[in-house]
């Protein structure tokens, strides 16, 4: 009898944690899992609408600017690409407030 009531309360233990009961991950989440690291083409750049960082922690593991192009998919770039960093900083020269392109300044 005590082996039954054992058997019955690990089958209601696992149901309990079935995985109709887990949460599901957001469809939104997506993570850079490599970086672009060569010099960037001038093309791509100039196809750029947003620039986002993507932090090492949570649900990304590694940092890496993503870069949202007009038409294509978003392109991974290493955080210390000088290419990168070069155009950045040329643009936010030129555009002393970058209030009017949300996303298009680096984090401070």
């Amino acid at each position: 009898m005590k082996g039954m009531e054992i058997t019955l309360s690990l089958i209601l233990l696992l149901l309990n944690f079935s995985p109709r009961r887990a949460l599901p991950l957001s469809p939104s989440i997506s993570c850079c899992t490599q970086v672009y690291q060569k010099n960037l083409p001038i093309k791509l750049l100039r196809n750029v609408n947003r620039v986002d960082l993507q932090e090492a922690n949570g649900d990304c593991h590694i940092k890496a600017y993503v870069l949202h192009r007009k038409h294509g998919s978003p392109v991974c770039v290493h955080p210390k690409n000088r290419s990168l960093a070069r155009w950045l900083s040329r643009n936010r020269m030129i555009k002393k407030s970058c209030s009017h392109k949300p996303g298009l300044c680096p984090p401070a």
